[in-house]
C-alpha cells in the first residue's frame, strides 16, 4: 500500500471530532445518495456535509467527499 498524499491527509483530517447529526437523501444519476450532515460549519458558514463518491470528481458512489 502506498502512503497517503499530503492532500489526502489534509482532506480527511477535517473529519476528526465531527459528529453525524442527520442524513438526508439526494440522488446521483437516478440512484439514492446519502448525504451526512455533520456538526459544525464549512468554510463558507454552511452546514458541514459529507457523501461517499467513487472519486473526487463525483463520477459515481466510493471517495468520502466533504464540505468542511
Amino acid at each position: 500500500m502506498s502512503a497517503p498524499t499530503r492532500i489526502e491527509r489534509e482532506h480527511y483530517q477535517n473529519l476528526i471530532g465531527r459528529q453525524i447529526l442527520a442524513i438526508y437523501w439526494d440522488e446521483m444519476e437516478g440512484k439514492a445518495l446519502p448525504i451526512l450532515v455533520l456538526s459544525g460549519r464549512d468554510l463558507d458558514g454552511h452546514a458541514a456535509t459529507a457523501a461517499v463518491l467513487a472519486d473526487p470528481e463525483g463520477n459515481a458512489p466510493g471517495h468520502l467527499d466533504h464540505h468542511l
